[in-house]
């Protein structure tokens, strides 16, 4: 299967991609586990998708490997059978006691945060230590209007403005109790890339993302006996 079967061609997608992503590009004829590997080794949730001479024709998203991986287009589907997916649950995966910021918190503290973290969601709580959104790079990004990691060139005033202004409100959630197979429709159709993990007294204990399940997907493969071939190393120049 081939990234160009994926990848999505409307235009404010790619132009969103050209400015927020840093440009890392594959092409077309790439194939959908290379361009998995790219994304997951570079820590990205979208990658541009580029013709031969460089034109960028569309973009391919992280929600999209998930959506091939659960249609058996990334991993067999026999293959899923025999790992025992059926049974995965999503405290198995999640990455337990996120990093979280309070709803009265400022921009520049949420910035910080990620950059520092290496991470791209951020939970937020209220002051009673509940959910009640999610913070992602995209919104920073959008508030800020500029890379995050270019932060030191914008005015200092546009910091000051607070998480409840710029968050997504009543983000979705997943209990740590679901089965892996039953919450993937949340990242393929919601699109998005990750999700906050509450236990059965909504209380935060965990974020699920789609690295998470890229990185399970990869170590069973591993444990099941496949071959598995690094194939990027470092950012390659152009495609």
């Amino acid at each position: 299967m081939r990234v160009r079967d994926w990848m999505h061609r409307g235009a404010s997608a790619i132009s969103e991609a050209e400015a927020s992503e840093r440009g890392i590009r594959v092409g077309a004829d790439t194939s959908l586990r290379e361009a998995a590997e790219r994304m997951r080794a570079k820590r990205v949730s979208e990658l541009l998708v580029a013709d031969e001479t460089g034109a960028v024709l569309g973009t391919l998203r992280a929600s999209d490997f998930v959506d091939a991986t659960a249609r058996g287009e990334l991993v067999p589907a026999a293959a899923i059978e025999t790992w025992g997916l059926a049974e995965v649950r999503v405290a198995d995966l999640m990455t337990p006691d996120p990093r979280t910021i309070d709803i009265d918190a400022d921009l520049e503290e949420a910035v910080g945060l990620l950059l520092e973290g290496g991470f791209r969601h951020l939970p937020v709580l209220d002051a009673n230590q509940r959910l009640v959104g999610m913070l992602s790079e995209r919104d920073l990004r959008g508030a800020l209007g500029a890379n995050l990691r270019d932060w030191s060139s914008l005015e200092e005033e546009r910091f000051h403005d607070v998480i409840a202004n710029v968050m997504v409100p009543g983000a979705l959630f997943v209990r740590d109790s679901h089965r892996l197979v039953d919450i993937l429709d949340a990242f393929t159709d919601e699109r998005i890339g990750a999700l906050p993990v509450l236990d059965e007294n909504d209380v935060l204990v965990g974020i699920l993302s789609y690295v998470d399940i890229l990185r399970w997907l990869r170590e069973r493969a591993k444990a099941s006996g496949l071959e598995l071939e690094r194939v990027v190393e470092a950012e390659a120049e152009g495609i």
